[in-house]
């Protein structure tokens, strides 16, 4: 009888332990289920933020060499002061009229990093990554803000040539019609506008100075996250 219960029990207890183990292994294959799907979900978010990223770099070049082509173009005009040549006011019209006054709104590509953010899935990154990321996207958002900030001050000078010039193809117009110029007595503006022209570009220069600087600082900090995260996908 002792022998039964003895055999009896070593049964049961052999059966607990199998029931835990088999119990164990699920859990484990669960755990290294959700490891796996949480490593996929992360490669995912890698992927998408090299995309934003590259466009970001895109953008930078296409501002920066679009502002570069607007300085060089500016500091042409300026430098001509420093001429032996006489210049009228017609002839530095003309040249200051040509620059573009209009601004150009920046938007950065970061939607995955505010994805991240909203959803507590910026925890899956990498904290070295995850800084570098929010730190990017707070300089954008400063850019964004200081260039705003500086066009406002541009936009508030350029109100001032409407009523000075009416438009800034009027002149070339009038050279047709000397009764309509003799009328308006446009070139008696011309020291206003030039005037108001210095000013706009003045504001506009310091700005795209500025802008310039800013994206040159961000395509160093968008390469080296791109670095950062290249690695993290080869491995």
């Amino acid at each position: 009888m002792e022998n039964k219960t003895s055999k009896y029990l070593k049964y049961a207890v052999g059966e607990i332990v199998l029931v835990v183990i088999g119990i164990l292994i699920a859990l484990q294959i669960n755990n290294w289920n959700e490891v796996k799907k949480l490593e996929a979900k992360t490669q995912e978010y890698y992927v998408q933020l090299l995309d934003d990223l590259n466009k970001d770099v895109s953008f930078a070049h296409q501002i920066i060499g679009k502002f570069n082509n607007y300085l060089n173009d500016l500091t042409t005009y300026t430098n001509s002061y420093y001429q032996d040549s006489v210049i009228t006011p017609e002839e530095a019209y003309k040249q200051i009229s040509e620059l573009p006054v209009l601004s150009t709104s920046f938007t950065f590509n970061s939607s995955t990093i505010e994805t991240l953010q909203n959803s507590g899935d910026i925890s899956l990154i990498p904290s070295e990554i995850r800084n570098r990321l929010i730190d990017l996207k707070r300089q954008q958002e400063l850019t964004i803000i200081r260039a705003n900030y500086t066009n406002e001050g541009k936009n508030a000078i350029i109100q001032n040539l409407n009523p000075l010039l009416g438009s800034t193809t009027l002149i070339n117009r009038l050279k047709h019609q000397p009764k309509m110029k003799e009328f308006l007595k446009i070139d008696e503006n011309l020291r206003e506008v030039l005037l108001v022209y210095e000013g706009v570009h003045r504001w506009k220069s310091v700005s795209e100075q500025e802008s310039v600087s800013n994206f040159q600082d961000m395509l160093k900090e968008i390469d080296t996250i791109m670095r950062l995260i290249n690695t993290e996908l080869k491995e």
